[in-house]
Order: C-alpha cells, then sequence, then structure tokens
C-alpha cells in the first residue's frame, strides 16, 4: 500500500511492502522511503502450491515525500543460495498536503447523569434485541443480572464529568492508498470551567466491533455507550470508523472488514489528526510521545492488536502502552477455514471447526470476509469464483480444503490478516514495553477460544501478555450457552465483562498514578437494569401463550424445573407467576 500508480498524500507517513518469500531471504531497500527495521514475517501453510511452508513479509517503510514528485521504493531480496528478487514500487504524491486536525461534522452533549444512564438504556434498546421469544428473554436477563451483580463493578454507573462527543471526519488514505477522507468519532470530558481536572496520562484508542458505526453517535450503539463512559471518567477517547461505514469517502463501499493494515493506516491517520487539532490540546501531553490504551472487542479486538503493531513498528508520536483485546479473531484464516470444514462436515474434532456456530459465521464469511478481501487486494478471484447466492459455491469450498492452487492468493491474504503465525515478534518491534491484555470465552462458539491461546502463545515470554482465557467462565455463562441457540449472545454479554475489567484496570491505574479515586463513591448497580428488562420480558412472556407453550414443549421435566427455580430467585410477583406456568402447564 499504495497500489501502483496511486497519488498519495505528501504526509503519509508510512507505507507498506508485502511479498511471499523463503525464510533464508534477506534485505536491502532503496528509493524514497526508509526502512523502519519492521519486516513482520508469517508463516505460510495449507497452500497447494510450491509456496506452502514459505512465508509471506510485511515491510513497514517510514517516508518523507517531497510534494508534487513521482517516488520509487526498490526492495531486493537475496537468498541463502544467492539467487536474487527485486520488487519495485512507483507512485507519486500529491502536489497540497490535506488539511490537519478534524473536522466536526455533528455533537451531542451528556450531562454526568445521562452518562451514568447511557449503559441502562442500551440494555433496554439495544441488548437481546435478537432473542425473540420472551421466556428466553427473561432468563437471559436473569442470568447478565447474576453476572453483573457478582462481578461487575464499572458499568453501572461511574461518571465524574458530563461529555462532548463528535463525529469529525479527518484526512487519511483509501485501501489503495491513495489521499481519501474517513471519519469516527471523538469523545471528551465536559471540563469547560472546573479548576479540579487532573488529566489521565493516557489517550483512549476505541476500535468498533463488527456493525457498529462511531460517528453516527447512535446511543444504541455500543461504541458510543462506550466512548462516552471513558470520557466521563476524564480521558479523550478515539474511536475511527472503519472505511465503508460513516461519513467518508468510502462509505458506500464493503468496509475494510478484518484487513489488519488498513484498518491500523486509518485508525493512526485518526489519531494523529486529533493530535494536530489545538480543541483537544488539553486532554493529552504532546509534542512528546502520547501515551495511549487500545480497547476493542470481537472485529475490534483484531483491530486493537492491528493498531498496536503499525504504532510499535513506528514508535514516535504515539506510545502505546496497554492493548485490551477480547474475543477478537486473531488466527483469521484458521477461523475461516473452520467455516469451511464445517459446511463440508470435515470436523473430524478439529476446534476450529466444532466450535463454530455456523449460522453466524457463515452471514460474516459471505457478507464481510470475503467482499473486502475480493474488492480490495489481488487474489485472482470474483464473487463469482466463491459465491453461489448468498453462499459458498460448493466448488469454493472443496478447493479450499482439497488445496486447489487457486486459491492460493486468497489464502496468503487471510494469513496476512492474522497474528498468531507472526514468527520471532519480539526480536522484530522495537518496542516490547505495552501490557497486552487477552481475554476470551471457553463458551464463546462464535469465534473459537484458540484464536486467543494461540496468540498469547506467540507472545510469550518476549512480552508482557496476560491472557485470561477464564474470562466468562463461570456456570451462569455456561448455562447461558446452553439456554441460548444464537452463539452471538455469549460472546456479547462477555464483551460487558471484559469493558467492565478494561474501566476497573484503567481506573486502577489512574488511582495509584495521582493518589485518589474520584469516583469511587460513585456506585450503581450494574445489575439493576437487567432485573428490570427480566421483570419486562416477563411481562410479555406472561401474555404469549402459544410462544410459552412451544417452549416448554421443546424442554424436558428436569429442564424446566431447573429454569422454573432460576425465575423463582428474583423478588418478583411477574417472575414467580412465569416460573409457575413454565413448570405446570395452565388449566
Amino acid at each position: 500500500m499504495p497500489a501502483p500508480g496511486v497519488t498519495v498524500d505528501p504526509t503519509t507517513p508510512s507505507l507498506h511492502a508485502v511479498h511471499v518469500a523463503d525464510a533464508d531471504w534477506r534485505f536491502e531497500y532503496s528509493g524514497t522511503c526508509e526502512p523502519t527495521g519492521i519486516a513482520l514475517r508469517r508463516g505460510l501453510f495449507d497452500l497447494g502450491g510450491s509456496d506452502d511452508g514459505r512465508q509471506v513479509v510485511h515491510h513497514r517503510l517510514a517516508c518523507t515525500l517531497e510534494p508534487g514528485a513521482d517516488h520509487e521504493i526498490q526492495v531486493d531480496a537475496t537468498a541463502a543460495d544467492g539467487s536474487r528478487h527485486r520488487a519495485v514500487l512507483e507512485f507519486s504524491s500529491a502536489a497540497d498536503p490535506a488539511p490537519t486536525g478534524v473536522e466536526v461534522r455533528a455533537a451531542a452533549a451528556f450531562s454526568r447523569r445521562s452518562v451514568d444512564r447511557l449503559f441502562d438504556q442500551y440494555v433496554r434498546e439495544a441488548v437481546l434485541q435478537e432473542v425473540d421469544t420472551p421466556i428466553v428473554g427473561t432468563l437471559v436477563a436473569l442470568l447478565v443480572a447474576e453476572i453483573a451483580e457478582r462481578t461487575w463493578t464499572e458499568l453501572g454507573g461511574r461518571a465524574a464529568w458530563g461529555t462532548r462527543s463528535a463525529a469529525v471526519s479527518y484526512a487519511s488514505r483509501s485501501p489503495s492508498g491513495a489521499a481519501a477522507t474517513l471519519s469516527g468519532l471523538v469523545a471528551e470530558p465536559d471540563v469547560r470551567g472546573a479548576s479540579d481536572y487532573v488529566r489521565p496520562d493516557r489517550i483512549v484508542v476505541l476500535a468498533h466491533a463488527t456493525g457498529s458505526t462511531p460517528s453516527r453517535l447512535r446511543p444504541n450503539d455500543g461504541t458510543v455507550v462506550l466512548a462516552n463512559l471513558l470520557a466521563g471518567r476524564g480521558y479523550l477517547v478515539v474511536a475511527p470508523d472503519n472505511w465503508g461505514r460513516g461519513h467518508g469517502d468510502g462509505a458506500d463501499e464493503p468496509e475494510t472488514y478484518l484487513m489488519a493494515n488498513r484498518v491500523a493506516a486509518n485508525g493512526l491517520d485518526m489519531v494523529r489528526a486529533v493530535l494536530d487539532d489545538a480543541r483537544y490540546a488539553a486532554f493529552h501531553d504532546a509534542p512528546d510521545p502520547v501515551e495511549a490504551a487500545l480497547v476493542g472487542y470481537s472485529q475490534g479486538g483484531h483491530s486493537a492488536v492491528a493498531l498496536w503493531l503499525a504504532g510499535a513498528s513506528l514508535a514516535d508520536d504515539i506510545a502505546v502502552r496497554e492493548v485490551y483485546a477480547g474475543g477478537g479473531p486473531h488466527d483469521l484464516y484458521r477461523s475461516f477455514r473452520g467455516v469451511l470444514e464445517h459446511v463440508a462436515d470435515r470436523c473430524d474434532g478439529n476446534p476450529w471447526c466444532r466450535e463454530v456456530d455456523p449460522g453466524v459465521m457463515l452471514p460474516y464469511a459471505v457478507g464481510r470476509i470475503l467482499p473486502a478481501l475480493l474488492r480490495y487486494t489481488d487474489v485472482g478471484l470474483t464473487p463469482d469464483d466463491a459465491l453461489d447466492g448468498e453462499r459458498l459455491s460448493e466448488a469454493f469450498v472443496t478447493g479450499m480444503l482439497d488445496g486447489d492452487e487457486r486459491f492460493d492468493a486468497l489464502k496468503t491474504m487471510l494469513q496476512l490478516n492474522s497474528f498468531s503465525n507472526i514468527a520471532d515478534l519480539a526480536a522484530t518491534l522495537p518496542d516490547t514495553d505495552a501490557r497486552i491484555l487477552l481475554y476470551h470465552s471457553p463458551f464463546d462458539r462464535l469465534l473459537p477460544q484458540r484464536n486467543t491461546a494461540d496468540l498469547a502463545e506467540a507472545l510469550f515470554p518476549g512480552f508482557d501478555v496476560t491472557a485470561n482465557l477464564e474470562a466468562c467462565s463461570s456456570r451462569t455463562f455456561e448455562e447461558l450457552g446452553d439456554l441460548v441457540d444464537m452463539a452471538g449472545v455469549v460472546h456479547t454479554i462477555c464483551a460487558f465483562e471484559v469493558f467492565d475489567r478494561v474501566l476497573r484496570d484503567l481506573r486502577d491505574s489512574e488511582a495509584a498514578r495521582t493518589g485518589y479515586d474520584r469516583i469511587v463513591a460513585r456506585r450503581l448497580d450494574p445489575a439493576a437494569p437487567w432485573r428490570d428488562l427480566a421483570e419486562r420480558r416477563a411481562g410479555i412472556a406472561l401474555d404469549d401463550v402459544s410462544g410459552l407453550a412451544a417452549f416448554r414443549a421443546e424442554k424436558s421435566p428436569a429442564e424446566l424445573r431447573a429454569l422454573s427455580r432460576r425465575l423463582r430467585t428474583a423478588d418478583s410477583p411477574a417472575l414467580r407467576e412465569l416460573a409457575d406456568r413454565v413448570w405446570r402447564e395452565p388449566r
């Protein structure tokens, strides 16, 4: 990136060059850009052609581009047998640089009390919408109330400040590397007139999950909620939209879904644009390297790791101190292949396959992963080569699994966007000081836990990594998995658990740094909105006679007895009446 012949913004700080190579190749660079010393090597496997067992090498190059000029980058490789290889990239830079800073397109303000209520509102309006059976929604809400009451300490409302959120646009680059405008959200604490505001020693970069568009500023968007919870604690929060979302140049194009280099380049461009904007100078310590915590879950967890790798390779104006990544597809290729194996009935005990919910993952593969790779990379395939309407074609599934060489380029791209296959990462990155905190539930059927376990193994012992593979592992989470067929419910509820831990960790760090905890006395009840939701769902379930009968017909007497007992744990007439209806057939 950029693609050959593209015109880039002359202020573009870094470029990428990626190619397949043998492990013994050594490189020399010449031309416009200088090497950063970073060449991430990912091992390739499962290819049908002669490249199987080789590597895909990703060079990160730092650039100082003369405006309005033609440029050339040359990479020369020498193999152990003396053979020589060369790659040349030619591109140009625009005569005028794009404007710095951000343009505010829309804004929203929340009082401190409103910030405290955002999560409750999100629970009521957005959570569990996909659970369309009232009795199941009631039980799920009760189970989550139990989780919240036992382990959550932060999500019930702990704002010290009101907040101001802005939908902004900023100068960045398209997937081809051409100059473009993208969008995102910036949230800040509303400390106007405050004399007791103490600036945290970090900003927070928030990577959004699937389906989220932070710049829309909608309170039923989980990223918007979390951004305001963090801003309400004093943090400046930067939340980029991926290319393909929001109001930027690519808003009507496929999202750069799980495309690590593209997403990271755009995200870092936005962080720099915010840091260059005087309106946000009070919330960070530029011109010194600005310390940042990166936070993301699911797709956002993948993006957070990509941002860390990109920021660590440059190590100039942004210093990543923490990476919080939960439930991410860190081995994108094995996760994608597991879906294919499930479709072809070839699991054979493979955890990447047996733990997959095809009803959820197939739409992701068909509607999100493949469109981005086919649109923005040259893998020699068209949608007709992979899809049969809204399904994966049989020829594609068989060819991918049986080693058809036509699909090797696609397999290489999927492995380029994986992280657990990076060779000797600790010896490659100049900065290994960041704390890496990984989370993944053993009951996650949306993305196998092996994604995080294998990434943790690849990072250990060279990094300060903590892999919490028992996150969301209580008996209550197991009950959730047994109760609800849709894998996304456990995945989503685990996200709340992870974000509660992130908020607590950041609060503890600030309290240790400053010597006091401004919000320690403001704890509300994080279980309250879930209990309220359970009661309201129970009222709906009592009126749904046919739905309740269908639910009872699907369960054994032992299951109905256990569920009835669960409903009776709450002190609520509606829930007790529903417990009676679950256990006994109405006369």
